[in-house]
């Protein structure tokens, strides 16, 4: 088994020679033969055990059997509590869930930049296929458990849970036996003592099978994600990605580099499911060129014609009414647009130009006057040999992203529009020689 383990660990780099781990010690056979197997092999071994205070008598027994195991060996050992039950209601997690969160939180503290070493198995590799099996995997769930994981390292994942018990056997080590192994209430004992054994009589070597299907599926998947990788670059593009660019790429690239896109605008890894990417892709393909999808973790991703984004969804901007009294100067709506009303003497020289236009005061209600966000049914004629249309439309037509339209500043009065930030204004408000408003639109 020790030149197994030593042929693992050099074959995924996991370790160097005789360097400091930290191992994650419960006190069952295959952690305590993971110990053993790296002090035989000259590492430095530093222990770790979490008591986790849910067995009651149990849990006081593994860790009385930990610290006497760690003293006979010399091995320096750290010993952590948790109130999982506890920890478990505030994360609004299952107990299981939140127990592996909070081992590999607190593993992550103790290791002081060291690697960390866990005793998963080669069973546990069959296992946890056949669960992801079960809940309809990718071929990512198909590689099984990665050998290394950042820090965090598995040097007997190519060694079977028989080998290791004739290791200690040989040993004369003893170990402890957690009793809710043995409950089929987990879906994972369950899959360990009722299915397993029936793969096992069709295939005596599973293990070696299964081990050799997750390391050519995490082969694949490492030149997929590469691909994937480079297709997302050559879509990016100041402020997102370009959909056309996207949807040229091969669909097992498009769906990794969407999963990449997710990740890299930090949305929770583990709230994104296939059914995202699949919605992710629709949003691509939409004929509606300001689409916007909902994402887990409060996170929205924007199509704006042929870019799409992924950011942390906002509330709707607040766009405070404001009544206008000329002159006016000052920041105005939710991008702080600065708005300028100043009076023009009669027959002064003016030319309208973008964001900067001229209104007849005979035209104008000052009563009603004022400057707000676009409401249902505003219209604008831009000129004269065109109707009026309204401003969404015109929105469109200038191809203004949807979360930017209602940000946009609009000076109305009761007769309705007359001048819009970035759009123009309304002609039948042109001056015809008397005394007129420059309105001018500036953003700070």
């Amino acid at each position: 088994m020790l030149k197994q383990v030593a042929d693992t660990i050099a074959r995924y780099g996991m370790l160097e020679p005789g360097g400091e781990v930290l191992v994650a010690l419960s006190g069952g056979a295959d952690s305590v033969a993971l110990l053993r197997a790296l002090l035989a092999l000259g590492y430095r071994a530093r222990a770790f055990h979490l008591n986790h205070c849910l067995r009651g008598d149990e849990a006081e027994r593994d860790e009385d059997f930990v610290r006497t195991l760690c003293a006979s060996l010399g091995v320096p050992l750290a010993v952590r509590r948790a109130d999982i039950r506890t920890a478990a209601a505030e994360r609004g997690e299952s107990i299981e869930t939140a127990a592996r969160h909070l081992r590999y939180q607190m593993l992550a503290e103790d290791a002081r930049g060291a690697r960390i070493a866990t005793a998963h198995t080669a069973d546990d590799n069959v296992e946890t296929v056949l669960f992801h099996l079960t809940r309809g995997t990718g071929p990512k769930g198909l590689g099984g458990i990665p050998p290394v994981r950042g820090a965090i390292v598995r040097p007997l994942l190519e060694t079977g849970r028989a080998e290791i018990e004739s290791y200690l056997a040989s040993l004369g080590q003893p170990f402890v036996t957690d009793s809710t192994n043995f409950s089929v209430d987990y879906t994972r004992n369950r899959i360990r003592h009722e299915v397993v054994p029936v793969l096992r009589d069709i295939n005596p070597a599973l293990c070696a099978a299964v081990s050799r299907l997750t390391a050519l599926a995490r082969q694949d998947e490492i030149y997929l994600e590469k691909l994937a990788g480079e297709a997302l670059e050559n879509a990016r593009r100041p402020g997102g990605f370009c959909v056309k660019t996207l949807l040229e790429a091969d669909g097992a690239v498009r769906s990794r580099a969407l999963r990449q896109l997710l990740a890299e605008a930090e949305v929770p890894p583990r709230q994104t499911a296939q059914r995202h990417i699949a919605l992710l892709e629709g949003l691509l393909r939409a004929d509606d060129p300001s689409a916007a999808l909902d994402l887990p973790g409060g996170y929205r991703a924007y199509r704006i014609y042929d870019t799409v984004a992924v950011q942390k969804a906002e509330e709707a901007p607040r766009f405070d009414e404001i009544p206008l009294s000329v002159p006016f100067h000052g920041p105005v709506g939710p991008s702080g647009t600065w708005l300028t009303l100043d009076r023009q003497e009669k027959n002064s020289a003016f030319y309208n130009s973008f964001n900067t236009f001229c209104v007849d005061c005979g035209k104008i209600n000052f009563e009603t006057l004022s400057v707000r966000a676009r409401k249902a049914g505003d219209r604008l004629r831009l000129t004269d040999g065109g109707g009026s249309r309204t401003l969404k439309k015109l929105m469109i037509d200038r191809r203004i992203p949807r979360e930017e339209r209602d940000r946009l500043a609009v000076v109305a009065d009761r007769d309705g529009v007359i001048a819009v930030e970035g759009l123009g204004m309304d002609c039948s408000r042109r001056p015809l020689g008397g005394d007129s408003i420059e309105i001018r639109f500036e953003r700070i």
